[in-house]
C-alpha cells in the first residue's frame, strides 16, 4: 500500500472513531442518565422500607412484651389475692374458734359435777376448761407461728392424750390446715375428710369441707374439686365458706379447668 492511501485510511479512521465518541448532549446518554437516577431512587426506597419494617417489627415485640408484663401483674395479683383469701379464712375460723370455745366452757361448768379443783393428776379429764385446753392452745399458738411441724406433732399427741375432749374436732381441723400450709396436701386432705366422717355435726365442718376442695385443688383434682366446692356452696348458704368456694371455683373457670 502505498504511503498516501494509508494516510487516506488512517484519516478515514479517525474520523469513525470520532463520530462514535457519546456527547453530553447526546439522547440516549441522557436517558441512561435518567434510568440510572430513578434506580438509584428505587433502591434507596426499597432500604427505607426494609428499615421501616424492622422498626415495625420492633414496635410489635414491644407491645408484645408489654402485655406479658400486664399478664404478670394480673398474676402476680391472684396469688395476692389467694393469699388474702388464706388469710382472712384463718382469721375467721380463729375468731369463731375463740367464740366456740369460750362458749363450751361455759356450757360445760353445770355439767362438770362439783365444783372444786381437779388435783394435777387428773385435771386432764376434764374437757373444757382443764390441761387440755392449755395444751390445745399451745398447739394452737405453734400454727398461728407457722411452726407447722411442731403443731402437727402437738395436736397429734393432744388427740390421743386427751379422747374426750370437745376440742377433738378443732384439734382434728387444725391439724388438717398445718398439714395444708405445711405443704402436704395429700395427708391434708385425708384428715380433713377424716375429721368431717368422725365430727359430722362440728360446727368445723364446713370449712373442713371448703379445705377438702382446696386440696383436689392443689392436687390437680379438677373435676373433684368443682364437685366438692359446688357442694359446699349449696349445703352452707351465706357462710363464709361458700363464699371463699364460690371465688375458688370462679377462679378455676378463668384458669379453664
Amino acid at each position: 500500500m502505498s504511503p498516501i492511501r494509508l494516510c487516506i485510511l488512517v484519516a478515514a479512521l479517525g474520523t469513525l472513531l470520532a463520530g462514535c465518541q457519546v456527547r453530553d448532549d447526546d439522547p440516549y446518554a441522557m436517558r441512561e442518565r435518567e434510568l440510572e437516577a430513578r434506580v438509584d431512587r428505587l433502591d434507596q426506597v426499597f432500604k427505607n422500607q426494609s428499615l421501616q419494617g424492622l422498626s415495625q417489627r420492633i414496635d410489635a415485640l414491644q407491645e408484645q412484651v408489654k402485655q406479658l408484663q400486664g399478664e404478670v401483674e394480673v398474676l402476680e395479683h391472684d396469688t395476692d389475692l389467694s393469699k388474702k383469701q388464706q388469710h382472712d379464712l384463718y382469721q375467721d375460723l380463729d375468731k369463731r374458734l375463740q367464740k366456740l370455745e369460750m362458749g363450751l366452757s361455759n356450757q360445760q361448768a353445770p355439767a362438770a359435777g362439783p365444783v372444786e379443783a381437779p388435783p394435777a393428776t387428773t385435771a386432764a379429764a376434764t374437757p373444757g376448761g382443764g390441761v387440755d385446753d392449755a395444751v390445745y392452745q399451745k398447739d394452737f399458738n405453734l400454727l398461728k407461728q407457722g411452726r407447722f411441724a411442731e403443731a402437727i406433732k402437738g395436736f397429734r399427741s393432744f388427740q390421743k392424750q386427751y379422747p374426750n375432749s370437745n376440742l377433738q374436732p378443732n384439734a382434728a381441723f387444725w391439724t388438717g390446715e398445718a398439714y395444708y400450709q405445711n405443704g402436704d396436701f395429700q395427708t391434708a386432705l385425708a384428715t380433713f375428710k377424716k375429721m368431717i366422717k368422725e365430727y359430722p355435726k362440728s360446727n368445723k365442718v364446713s370449712d373442713a369441707a371448703l379445705k377438702v376442695g382446696y386440696c383436689q385443688y392443689e392436687l390437680q383434682q379438677w373435676s373433684a374439686a368443682k364437685q366438692t366446692l359446688s357442694a359446699v356452696v349449696k349445703d352452707y348458704p351465706g357462710s363464709s365458706a361458700a363464699g371463699l368456694a364460690q371465688q375458688r371455683l370462679q377462679r378455676m373457670q378463668d384458669e379453664g379447668h
